[in-house]
């Protein structure tokens, strides 16, 4: 009997087995009909390593392939990591073509487009949203940056249990912030010197004009609007364009400043490298209470995730990886080996349960150094 080894999108919590599921050495560990109960099941499951009969295998994949294509409202279930893909160039297009956009009178309906098209995929599946923004670092810098930022404040507001409204109005805000300086944001980003009194000047005014070339479009949505005008304002006073501080501040303005923030610093850029997620995460911790009010960094922090999705770390028998998604705590992500301890590939790559000593997450990895391709597509479709 040919097998192959199970998946973790393989077994549906709640639902019984298709098929046995055995050890490498073919010992019989559960029988067809048996229901895993949890998720944390099913990750013992993957990370030790289990298989089943190869055609039984393949025609419960076929079975589930056809069911996720009569749940698709477009009527094909599609790649999700294409779909970002797609979604990247669609909003770099946009961009490329603004000022044709908003006096064609369609700018307003496209982002509500692209905003609802982020809500999907995220809804679809978090842990990729999270995962494709720092290891697919592609694609012009400004676009992809508010869209990188849209992601993160999406999956922050609906974790904060925001209303529907103020999460569409943040996500909008997101796609807009740097409406009318997208070109500016590129060239600085690849600047390497200090930036002119001139560049400083106009870098402070953005919010201010993103605010009123929105407002001239016809936005009207207050969240939209001030979250856009606030995300470079600080809690201490020290941000601009206002110097607002404190019960001044919205929540949406300085949720929409931490996803700036966050996605800016895990980027590559011309005069420094891209930082690991965690090394990100940190530095807002550091900010709590000075120029980040305190309570909001820590709701952002537990949004994110300690170890989000992408994460590229070492374990403590020497392998490296990347968090695959949450595990049973904070501090325990599901992560799969790429590398073994002596730096060769695994393959196929192996999932490890943190929990276990042997397994447990040692450090974190500079994205420059490792040097292992992640094939998001295996991993997280």
């Amino acid at each position: 009997m040919s097998q192959s080894r199970v998946r973790h999108s393989d077994i549906e919590v709640g639902k019984a087995l298709p098929w046995d599921v055995f050890d490498e050495k073919g010992t019989l560990l559960l029988s067809k009909g048996f229901i895993v109960a949890s998720e944390s099941q099913v990750d013992r499951l993957v990370a030790m390593g289990v298989y089943a009969d190869s055609q039984a295998l393949q025609s419960s994949r076929l079975l589930q392939l056809e069911a996720e294509e009569q749940d698709s409202p477009a009527g094909g279930a599609g790649n999700p990591v294409q779909d970002w893909n797609d979604l990247r160039k669609i909003m770099a297009q946009f961009y490329s073509q603004l000022e044709l956009n908003i006096q064609s009178g369609i700018f307003i309906s496209r982002i509500v487009e692209i905003a609802h098209e982020v809500d999907r995929l995220c809804s679809a599946n978090p842990a990729l949203a999270q995962a494709f923004i720092t290891l697919r670092q592609d694609g012009a810098y400004s676009a992809r940056h508010m869209l990188d930022s849209a992601v993160i404040v999406r999956l922050a507001a609906r974790t904060l249990k925001m209303t529907k409204a103020k999460e569409h109005g943040l996500v909008c805000a997101a796609l807009t912030m740097n409406l009318g300086s997208s070109e500016f944001q590129d060239e600085i980003k690849t600047q390497t010197e200090a930036l002119s009194s001139e560049q400083l000047e106009r870098l402070h005014r953005h919010p201010e004009l993103a605010t009123s070339k929105l407002k001239s479009i016809g936005v009207h949505d207050p969240i939209w609007l001030r979250a856009v005008l606030e995300h470079h304002e600080h809690f201490d006073g020290s941000g601009y364009p206002n110097r607002l501080s404190g019960n001044d501040l919205s929540k949406e303005g300085q949720l929409l400043r931490l996803a700036d923030v966050y996605c800016a610093r895990i980027t590559f850029r011309e005069y420094r490298a891209a930082v690991p997620l965690t090394v990100a995460l940190r530095g807002i911790l550091l900010e709590r209470g000075k120029t980040i009010d305190q309570t909001l960094a820590a709701q952002f922090i537990h949004a994110v995730g300690v170890f989000p999705p992408g994460l590229k770390l070492s374990l403590a028998n020497g392998e490296q990886g990347v968090v695959v998604r949450p595990g049973s705590s904070p501090n325990l992500p599901v992560v799969i080996s790429l590398l073994s301890a002596a730096g060769t590939p695994l393959l196929p790559p192996v999932y490890r349960d943190t929990t276990q000593a042997e397994f447990a997450v040692k450090e974190t990895i500079n994205p420059a150094t490792f040097n292992a391709y992640v094939d998001i597509e295996s991993i997280w479709c």
